[in-house]
């Protein structure tokens, strides 16, 4: 039965596609079957594989009670991805556990190892339906103050939600010229035990990744982030 990690935030432009794409290269060179879905009307995650614009998108999988569900595509090797669509955001009269629903229903969730789950950055149906499925998640978060507020503020409302994933922080893009001052400690402080060691670099070669899954990763960036992806399934294994 697959394993479902989400990346989720409270605010946007925390790197949590890269994240979801990174995670899911590294699982299917491994050979390892990975389902990306893409929860975001932005549709990052789905140009990342050049699959805008598809007639069964996500919005279906959580709109509609099925059995069973026809639009996965093909992305690459290993990868398959249920896109999203614009009108997405239109969807709100759901159920927060919809989505887990059908991934059980449709058998999707014993067809694929891993499901990756990209949900839009903020705090809605589609963020708490990928959420309330996930059995790993991951709050990424920039070196600043902002965005330390933002997991903070994200973690008290999961306290009231009765979460059952293992929760993991990420320190994302993390520049030693450009960090805020004092930030990794205030991060190391307060999150403790749902840090994940070490930071992701920022680095044009992840950035360049959305853009091209295809992008060759230095290798000893590559090793770092797989050291990172061992770190909380090892995790959320022992847990």
């Amino acid at each position: 039965m697959a394993k479902i990690i989400v990346a989720s935030s409270y605010k946007g432009g925390v790197g949590k596609t890269t994240i979801i794409t990174t995670i899911g290269e590294i699982l299917a060179n491994r050979g390892f079957k990975v389902l990306e879905i893409d929860l975001d009307s932005n549709c990052t995650l789905t140009k990342c594989y050049n699959k805008l614009f598809q007639d069964i998108t996500s919005k279906n999988l959580l709109s509609e009670t099925v059995s069973s569900f026809k639009g996965i595509y093909p992305a690459k090797e290993n990868i398959d991805i249920i896109p999203s669509c614009l009108e997405n955001n239109l969807l709100n009269n759901i159920m927060d556990i919809q989505l887990k629903i059908n991934l059980t229903k449709t058998g999707l969730k014993d067809k694929y190892d891993y499901i990756l789950i990209d949900p839009p950055g903020y705090w809605c149906a589609h963020t708490r339906n990928a959420v309330f499925c996930a059995d790993i998640l991951i709050l990424p978060g920039t070196c600043s103050s902002l965005d330390f507020s933002a997991i903070e503020l994200y973690f008290d409302i999961l306290k009231n939600c009765n979460i059952e994933a293992d929760t993991f922080v990420s320190i994302n893009k993390s520049n030693t010229k450009t960090n805020e001052p004092g930030i990794l400690e205030k991060y190391q402080n307060t999150f403790k035990e749902f840090l994940i060691p070490g930071t992701i670099p920022d680095i044009p070669s992840l950035k360049r990744l959305t853009e091209n899954v295809n992008y060759p990763i230095h290798a000893a960036v590559k090793k770092r982030l797989e050291n990172y992806i061992d770190y909380f399934l090892k995790g959320a294994n022992n847990g």
